[in-house]
């Protein structure tokens, strides 16, 4: 079975469920988003989360400076980028970097070269010009063969209904679940449950 994020994260009452599951990491979205936290609602949620779990702060086209402040302040363990960010920019990250990439088709994919310095690889689904948040799925067909040479980090609309079938296509190390597990917004106990039980069926 994969490491499993879930991201989007905004209070403590979601905090609590996960910190109830084997989540390996929580993701904080700082980017302009539904689902946007600020860098004092990080440090003090910061304080409820189970310790074994890694903590992500997602960025788009950010300061680098301002993102390392974040790095320090908000104790986080990686940087999730879903921008234009250069090979270089992620080279000045103070901690571990996970580039996300936005598939549209095969020619999308060859950006990922540019990546070096990263220590993981985030597919995502590329739809009306947005990269992350859509809950669309993409054609994981495209990319089943990229796991054997990176960390893959796959997201984009993963629900408790496909994730079994986008895990066997792919093969990722970790899987990125936000919206599949949500209603109105907010994370869903019920659905969450329901991810690990299908995610059990994997073993």
């Amino acid at each position: 079975m994969p490491d499993i994020k879930i991201c989007g994260i905004k209070n403590i009452q979601e905090i609590k469920i996960i910190n109830k599951y084997p989540v390996n990491y929580i993701g904080f979205i700082f980017a302009d988003s539904k689902r946007q936290v600020t860098e004092d609602e990080v440090i003090e949620l910061r304080k409820h989360i189970r310790k074994d779990i890694k903590v992500v702060g997602v960025f788009v086209n950010e300061n680098v400076e301002y993102v390392n402040k974040l790095v320090h302040s908000c104790r986080l363990d990686i940087v999730q980028l879903h921008g234009n960010e250069s090979n270089e920019y992620c080279k000045k990250i103070l901690c571990k970097v996970w580039k996300s990439i936005a598939v549209s088709d095969e020619s999308s994919l060859k950006i990922i070269d540019a990546y070096q310095n990263v220590d993981g690889i985030l597919l995502d689904t590329y739809h009306n010009g947005k990269s992350g948040g859509t809950g669309k799925v993409f054609s994981w067909n495209l990319v089943k063969n990229i796991s054997k040479s990176n960390q893959i980090v796959l997201a984009g609309g993963l629900t408790p209904d496909n994730v079994v079938r986008a895990i066997n296509t792919v093969k990722p190390q970790i899987i990125d679940v936000n919206s599949g597990v949500e209603t109105n917004l907010n994370k869903d106990e019920n659905k969450i449950s329901e991810l690990f039980v299908e995610l059990y069926k994997l073993n």
